[in-house]
C-alpha cells in the first residue's frame, strides 16, 4: 500500500517537472520522427494527461530539415528537448546527434528506438544522447523519461549542473568548492570527481586533475567521460603510453567508435607498433564498411515497403537486398524484414520460399511466436497442414495467449487444426474467435459445422 502511494507521489512529481519545463521555463519539444503513434502519444500526454494548453511541439520527418528546424526553434526558446529516431527514413541519426551537441550545448536529446544492439546505444550515448526511449511506451514511462532528461532529480543533481556551468564560465575556484560540496553529500560521486578534475585542469593543476578523473572512473567503471578526460590529459602532457591505455579502455566499453580506433592505431604507428596499428586500421575500415552496409540495408528495406502492396516481386527483390547487405550481421531487429519478405513471397504464391525465409529468421529469434505463426500460414498455403499445425503448437508453447489477441489469428489457427484433423483444438480456436468477435460469421459457421 505504502509503495503504491510512493509511486503515485513520484509520478506526480515527474508530471510537475514536465509542466514546469513547458510553462515556466518555456521549454519546447522537437520530434524528429515519422512514427505517427509516438507523435500521437506525446501530444495526448501533454494536452490531455497534463492539460498543457500551449503548443510546445514541432514535428519534422525529413532528416535534411531537422537541423534547420532546431536552429529556428532555438531562436525562440532556450530550452529544447529533441526526440530523434535512431534511424529515420533509412538514415542513421548518429551523425546528427554529434552535430547537434557540438552546435547547441543547451539541447537535450532522447533517442527513439525499437530493439537495438547495446553497443550501438553506448556509442550514441558517448556522442551525445542524454536518454533513450524503447517503443512502444506508456504515458507514465514517457513522462518519467522526459522528467529525468530535462531536470536533474533532487538537490545533488542541481548542484552538479551548477558546478558544470561554473567550469564552462571559467570560474574554476567556485567549481572546485562546488565539487567538494557534492562529495560531502555523496562521497563516491563520479560526477563530483569529474567536475573537480575539470576545475583543477582549468587551474593548471594537472596532477590533481588526473587524480580526480581516476577517482571518477574508479567509482563508475562504465562511465566513459572520465576515461576521455584522462586520455585528453595525457595527450596534452605528451604521455602516449598513458593516453593509449585509456583509449584502449574506452574501445572495450564502446567498440563501435571508428574514429577512436584510428586514433589508437595512429599512436601505435608513432610508437613503432606497425603490426598492431595495421590490425586496428583494418578493424576501423571493417566497422565503417559494416555501418555503410547497414545503411544500404535500411534504404533497401524502405524501398521494399514502397512496393509491398503494389508489386510483391519488386518488394521481394529489395527485401532480399536489405538482408543480403547485412551479411553475417543479422540480428533480432531484422525479423521484421524477414516477415515482410515472407509476405511478399506468399503474395506471389511462393509459399515454400517463404517457409525457408521464416526458418532462417527462427535461427536468429527461436522464441518468436509470430514467426512460427507466419511459418504455419505459409505451410498451410502449400497444403502442408500437419507441418502447419506443428508450427502453431510451437507458437502456443511460447505464448499460450497468442490466439487471444486477434479474431483472424484465432480463426486461421482453427482452420489449420481442423484441416489436419485436430478437431478439439480447432473448436477451441474457433470458439475463441467467436468470443473475440460475436458477429464473426465465418468463424460461427465453421464452428457450427464442426460441432454438428
Amino acid at each position: 500500500m505504502a509503495s503504491n502511494i510512493n509511486m503515485k507521489m513520484k509520478q506526480k512529481q515527474y508530471e510537475g517537472h514536465v509542466v514546469e519545463y513547458i510553462t515556466a521555463a518555456k521549454g519546447y519539444f522537437v520530434v524528429a520522427s515519422d512514427d505517427n503513434n509516438f507523435q500521437s502519444i506525446l501530444r495526448s500526454t501533454l494536452q490531455k494527461h497534463l492539460a498543457i494548453t500551449e503548443d510546445a511541439i514541432t514535428v519534422v520527418s525529413n532528416p535534411d530539415h531537422i537541423l534547420k528546424t532546431i536552429r529556428d526553434a532555438s531562436l525562440r526558446r532556450k530550452s529544447l528537448l529533441v526526440f530523434i529516431e535512431r534511424t529515420l527514413q533509412g538514415k542513421d541519426m548518429g551523425f546528427l546527434v554529434r552535430q547537434l551537441k557540438n552546435a547547441f550545448d543547451f539541447v537535450k536529446i532522447i533517442i527513439l528506438t525499437g530493439e537495438a544492439d547495446r553497443q550501438k546505444l553506448v556509442l550514441l550515448h558517448e556522442i551525445g544522447a542524454d536518454n533513450f526511449i524503447t517503443k512502444p511506451i506508456s504515458i507514465n514511462t514517457l513522462i518519467e523519461k522526459i522528467a529525468f532528461t530535462i531536470r536533474p532529480q533532487g538537490k545533488l543533481g542541481q548542484l552538479i549542473d551548477l558546478a558544470k556551468s561554473m567550469v564552462t564560465r571559467g570560474a574554476f575556484d567556485q567549481a572546485l568548492k562546488a565539487s567538494r560540496k557534492i562529495l560531502e553529500i555523496k562521497p563516491n560521486s563520479a560526477a563530483g570527481f569529474l567536475v573537480m578534475g575539470d576545475a583543477f585542469k582549468g587551474m593548471g593543476k594537472l596532477d590533481k586533475a588526473r587524480e580526480a578523473y581516476e577517482s571518477a572512473s574508479d567509482n563508475a567503471q562504465l562511465y566513459l567521460e572520465p576515461l576521455k578526460k584522462l586520455a585528453d590529459l595525457h595527450k596534452e602532457t605528451g604521455d602516449m603510453a598513458e593516453q593509449l591505455k585509456y583509449l584502449e579502455r574506452l574501445d572495450k566499453l564502446s567498440p563501435l567508435n571508428v574514429e577512436r580506433k584510428v586514433d589508437i592505431g595512429s599512436i601505435h604507428v608513432e610508437m613503432g607498433n606497425e603490426e598492431e596499428a595495421e590490425r586496428l586500421f583494418e578493424s576501423a575500415v571493417n566497422q565503417a564498411t559494416r555501418d555503410a552496409l547497414s545503411y544500404i540495408g535500411e534504404i533497401s528495406e524502405r524501398i521494399g515497403n514502397v512496393y509491398a502492396q503494389r508489386d510483391p516481386a519488386r518488394a521481394e527483390l529489395y527485401y532480399r537486398r536489405a538482408l543480403n547487405a547485412k551479411g553475417d550481421m543479422l540480428e533480432k531487429s531484422d525479423i521484421a524484414t524477414f516477415n515482410n519478405l515472407g509476405i511478399a513471397l506468399r503474395k506471389q504464391g511462393k509459399w515454400f520460399e517463404a517457409t525457408q525465409e521464416y526458418e532462417k529468421a527462427l535461427r536468429i529469434a527461436p522464441d518468436d511466436e509470430h514467426l512460427f505463426y507466419n511459418l504455419a500460414m505459409a505451410s498451410a498455403e502449400g497444403k502442408q497442414y500437419r507441418a502447419a499445425a506443428e508450427h502453431l503448437t510451437s507458437a502456443l508453447g511460447i505464448n499460450p495467449n497468442f490466439a487471444g489477441k486477434d479474431k483472424v489469428v484465432a480463426y486461421n489457427m482453427g482452420l489449420i487444426f481442423m484441416r489436419c484433423g485436430n478437431k478439439d483444438r480447432a473448436k477451441e480456436m474457433l470458439r475463441l474467435a467467436v468470443e473475440l468477435a460475436p458477429d464473426f460469421a465465418k468463424a460461427k459457421e465453421t464452428l457450427a459445422q464442426l460441432e454438428s
